[in-house]
């Protein structure tokens, strides 16, 4: 006998299925990959070990579960697809390159030698996505040219 929170469950568990497919696709196109956003990664660590803590034997339900930890973990995954950019999060994460009103980017010398570039691609006034790629701004201002579309500005900030 199915209950309706179980036929809800299921519902689900499509929907989110869907979602994880869509972005494996989208995340397979990356061909600039910005560093992974670890803090993803220790959310799912933290809703896995809090689930496991609860005793659950409804079949909907773990699946749901474990498709939303697949997610979070897939969540910390971002960069430069030819495109749309992958952003970090579980929503809203396919961003074609049309929709941004301006990119900032901040190059990084780190004292090891590495150079890091973050950047901030605007969509609005109020919504921003920062990623960050393990690149010199060269290299970077080189990739990013290949994918964005004329319109959208970019600026380059200096850290003081």
């Amino acid at each position: 006998l199915m209950n309706n929170f179980n036929v809800f469950l299921i519902g689900l568990d499509v929907i989110l299925m869907a979602l994880a497919g869509y972005y494996l696709y989208w995340q397979s196109k990356i061909q600039v990959a910005s560093r992974y956003a670890v803090t993803q990664l220790m959310w799912a660590v933290f809703l896995g070990f809090w689930f496991m803590t609860t005793r659950v034997d409804n079949l909907p339900y773990i699946v749901f579960i474990s498709i939303f930890l697949v997610l979070s973990i897939m969540a910390g995954t971002g960069g430069l697809a030819p495109t749309r950019l992958i952003a970090n999060g579980i929503l809203a994460r396919v961003i074609p390159y049309a929709n941004m009103s301006s990119i900032t980017l901040t190059p990084v010398s780190l004292p090891n030698g590495q150079e890091w570039v973050v950047a901030v691609f605007a969509l609005s006034k109020r919504r921003m996505v920062r990623l960050t790629f393990q690149a010199s701004l060269q290299n970077f201002m080189t990739e990013l040219t290949k994918v964005l579309p004329k319109t959208v500005p970019v600026t380059v900030q200096r850290m003081n």
